[in-house]
């Protein structure tokens, strides 16, 4: 009966110490994805100045916070060889509600820039 009791405890413990990602979340958490098959020594977003570093040919960067965001943004990108820019078409004016997103970084058949917005589960 005391094994049957502690391996209760042991599990409503561990039931109510485990936090979710969205728990305690205040802010916007946007992260890029680089869908080339170029490496990104910087990825800027221009519009709130903020810079992800080092983010290898299929790969994901660390999620950044932010207090405005929008699903689509001016980017400038580094590469070894090139800077490449991404300007969107329409610039849209609603910002986006706290929640985890990422911008997935391609290039197009003319090797311009392409960004598909994603929201993260």
């Amino acid at each position: 009966m005391k094994r049957v009791v502690l391996l209760a405890i042991i599990c409503l413990g561990v039931l109510f110490s485990c936090t979710d990602r969205d728990d305690e979340v205040n802010l916007v958490n946007i992260r890029v994805q680089n869908s080339t098959e170029l490496f990104f020594s910087e990825v800027r977003i221009v519009e709130n100045d903020t810079v992800y570093e080092n983010i290898e040919a299929g790969e994901f960067s660390e999620y950044m916070e932010f207090e405005r965001a929008y699903a689509f943004t001016a980017i400038s990108i580094l590469t070894d060889s090139t800077s490449l820019n991404y300007v969107p078409v329409e610039m849209l004016t609603d910002t986006l509600p706290i929640g985890f997103y990422t911008y997935e970084i391609s290039l197009d058949e003319e090797n311009q820039l392409d960004l598909t917005f994603k929201i993260d589960n």
